[in-house]
């Protein structure tokens, strides 16, 4: 209806007709029913609100002792108030549609306030069901000891929320008489336009919501990437993803970029296993090597974060005894597990410091020998080669020097 026929239909309202087909007697009923109505639902919704919120509490409650979440509360208080609040607002717009429908009107004025009631219904019906979503959303994921407004799922609700009120508009306008079907066309049209227009920015929603879904890291999570880029994840958004590094660099990442390489997450790693090798010198006696295995447990066993796992000679190596030190870091956060790490390996050190255990280092040996006709270490000078004239002067003395005899021997 267009404004021109509700000013024509408020000019011509008959109230001598209306009071006939309606008496008073009928009038008063239908108000008392309404009225009465409404009073009940004003007086008994905050009652119906504290059961509801009791059962919650309950139900929940013996879920988190499961899941060990109890911690978080029931449910988010803001949001339910939100949907009931939509909800309170529906049942009195039904009461006073139910009303209207009670009395006997001419059929384009009966026509008029159907349509009226219908916008409004489906205004107030829409809202409720945008708030009604993330509420079932949230309680979802506080029965898994978290919350929407600390998921990654919460940068959607916008789209769900926008989703939704466009679904309903359209069924509303649908059934006012519009031309659903070519608006729905032009949108579409649109939609292919921009979609080409922004490929890139398209592409990087779409792997955020990848994100979402697949949850291959969380917000707080160290991860490494394919390019070699590290860091904690601190935002993700629909179209870039932070990260901080540990010297405190911002990296920002296109989300296409975190879902198109190799990911490692080394941050939803609660027990973090570290291996540590080290030597000791040939030169300590075999007392004290023995030794070394007790001196590492009772290093390790000193932090509270860590647990022993073994230490163990694992072979002769090239100047020293090599020795495997294998113990647990219970922590998640990288930076406070490289601390700890960095606190055992400096204990370390100084126990084998106090206990007179030397470190294997390396070492070269010369060997010093004594040649002949020179000094210690000094090598002996080449032979040089004899001349023609000394050689004809040692054949010369050898002819000459006579002969042994047999009585000599």
């Amino acid at each position: 209806m267009n404004p021109e026929t509700w000013k024509i239909l408020l000019e011509y309202f008959d109230y001598r007709q209306f009071l006939h087909q309606n008496p008073p007697l009928r009038l008063a009923c239908i108000f008392g029913i309404v009225l009465l109505a409404l009073i009940a639902v004003h007086v008994f919704w905050p009652w119906a609100q504290r059961k509801f919120e009791a059962f919650m509490e309950r139900k929940y409650q013996l879920d988190a002792s499961a899941q060990g979440t109890a911690a978080v509360k029931a449910m988010d208080f803001g949001m339910y108030e939100r949907v009931m609040l939509h909800l309170k607002r529906l049942v009195y717009v039904g009461i006073v549609a139910w009303g209207a429908r009670m009395l006997v009107l001419a059929p384009v004025y009966a026509s008029a306030l159907a349509t009226i009631f219908s916008i409004v219904c489906t205004v107030i019906a829409i809202a409720f069901v945008a708030a009604f979503v993330p509420f079932n959303l949230d309680l979802y994921m506080r029965r898994h000891g978290e919350t929407l407004k600390t998921s990654q799922s919460r940068s959607l609700m916008p789209i769900i929320t926008g989703i939704i009120w466009a679904v309903g508009l359209t069924f509303l306008l649908d059934n006012l008489g519009f031309q659903v079907s070519s608006i729905v066309a032009g949108l579409g049209i649109m939609g292919v336009a921009v979609g080409l227009a922004g490929k890139a920015i398209l592409e990087d929603f779409f792997s955020y919501i990848v994100i979402l879904l697949d949850k291959p890291f969380r917000i707080g999570d160290h991860v490494e990437l394919e390019s070699g880029k590290a860091g904690d994840v601190e935002y993700m958004g629909p179209k870039t993803t932070h990260l901080r590094s540990l010297e405190g660099d911002l990296i920002v990442c296109a989300n296409s970029e975190m879902t198109r390489g190799v990911i490692v997450n080394l941050g939803n790693v609660q027990d973090r296993p570290v291996v540590l090798e080290l030597g000791v010198a040939f030169e300590m006696p075999l007392h004290v090597v023995r030794r070394v295995p007790d001196m590492l447990r009772e290093v390790v066993e000193s932090f509270p974060d860590c647990t022993y796992e073994r230490a163990c000679m694992l072979k002769f190596g090239s100047a020293n005894y090599l020795f495997q030190l294998i113990y647990i870091v219970h922590e998640r956060n990288i930076k406070r597990f490289q601390i700890t790490r960095s606190a055992v390996n400096l204990a370390i050190q100084q126990k084998l410091n106090d206990e007179h255990v030397a470190s294997a280092y390396p070492t070269s040996h010369m060997f010093m020998t004594q040649q002949p006709g020179g000094l210690l270490g000094t090598p002996a000078p080449a032979p040089q080669k004899p001349t023609a004239q000394a050689a004809a002067k040692a054949e010369a003395e050898a002819a000459s020097a006579p002969a042994s005899s047999p009585s000599g021997q």
